[in-house]
């Protein structure tokens, strides 16, 4: 098979790719780089949980050599798969959509036979990035804007007393509703939050109770409204950075609850020892969003995409093969054919046809 699973063998070609490679899932990168060849290595290391799967495709066709390989991280609690890099780019000299359209086919029928339903990409907002995935069989679910406040611009901000806590198991329903109130039906089925189940036949989780930055320590607070949460606002804590998920209806023309969990995130991250940039992603139907964090000195930083493919899943299903019963055969008798009777027209014909023969005699 020109594709197949990353073996030690492979270790110089990827390192040769990666310099040419097009990162996704951009979260990860701005909080913690990794090298894609240490990924790589990682699923052969048994103290090492298997949640990144490296394809690699070596064919030669028509007289050219054509080389890549595409890296997927796993979700242990869902049946879920996050592109985090394909090799080489579209724009490197020797990237081709052909190549990306191999290595996505593939390496989407490997993930099925783990059980995998759902592939997942976050790509720069480019016609031609979007165009190559649509290709592949993705289709995009929402877009939104990354926005940035750099460390030096980082300062405590004054609190106005009222206090946000923790997040506790007992949170866990609520919080779903907070989650299906402020997102649009589309989103909800795209994240498979919305009735679905994951692979061990579990209710599937919506995003505000997951961390897809499986490797960074996440910290969750909660604002207590008159009848229910009203609001979360969540960090991940990077080496490089920060990433902050802030939960509430941002349409509300009223935006003290923005500006409650603005404030008390970045007061955390002041307090603490973290003084890398603050990133936060807004999507197209969080725009009340926008102005606020201006007022806080965030700076659009990069446009995104979010995309998402289901694939299908191979099930085996038990067939009858029993055959229905024949009925036999009736054997024919020689000389037990019985002629047609023949008809009264027919016996004048016989009879005059005989007077003649014996006249003309």
């Amino acid at each position: 098979m020109p594709i197949r699973p990353f073996a030690p063998g492979d270790a110089l070609l990827v390192q040769r790719l990666s310099r040419y490679a097009t990162r996704f899932h951009i979260g990860r990168f701005l909080l913690q780089p990794s090298s894609p060849l240490q990924a790589a290595f990682s699923a052969y290391l048994p103290w090492a949980f298997k949640s990144n799967l490296t394809f690699v495709l070596r064919q030669k066709e028509h007289g050219l050599v054509r080389a890549g390989f595409a890296q997927w991280q796993l979700h242990p609690s869902r049946a879920e798969a996050d592109l985090m890099l394909l090799s080489p780019a579209l724009d490197a000299p020797e990237g081709h959509p052909a190549i990306w359209h191999k290595l996505l086919a593939e390496s989407a029928l490997a993930l099925a036979d783990q059980q995998i339903r759902r592939l997942y990409s976050e790509l720069s907002d480019q016609p031609l990035l979007i165009n190559t995935f649509m290709q592949a069989g993705f289709h995009l679910y929402a877009r939104e804007t990354v926005w940035r406040l750099t460390g030096e611009s980082l300062s405590a901000p004054a609190l106005d007393g009222t206090e946000l806590r923790p997040q506790t198991a007992e949170d866990q329903w609520a919080l779903e509703q907070l989650y299906a109130r402020i997102t649009p039906a589309p989103v909800r089925q795209a994240e498979a939050a919305d009735g679905e189940h994951d692979g061990k036949g579990d209710p599937s989780a919506p995003p505000i109770l997951t961390n897809r930055h499986q490797y960074r320590p996440l910290s969750s607070f909660v604002l207590d409204g008159p009848d229910d949460v009203a609001g979360c606002v969540q960090i991940i804590w990077g080496k490089m950075g920060v990433w902050m998920r802030i939960w509430v209806d941002s349409n509300n023309p009223d935006t003290s609850q923005v500006h409650l969990l603005l404030r008390y995130a970045l007061q955390q991250i002041y307090e603490s020892s973290q003084r890398g940039p603050v990133y936060i992603g807004v999507r197209e139907y969080q725009n009340g969003l926008n102005s606020v964090l201006e007022e806080y000195g965030f700076a659009p930083f990069t446009d995104r995409v979010r995309m998402v493919r289901s694939i299908w899943q191979r099930a085996k299903k038990t067939v009858d093969s029993r055959l229905s019963s024949l009925e036999p055969v009736r054997e024919a008798v020689p000389g037990s054919l019985v002629m047609p009777q023949a008809t009264g027209r027919d016996n004048k014909r016989s009879n005059e046809q005989q007077s003649r023969a014996m006249n003309s005699r």
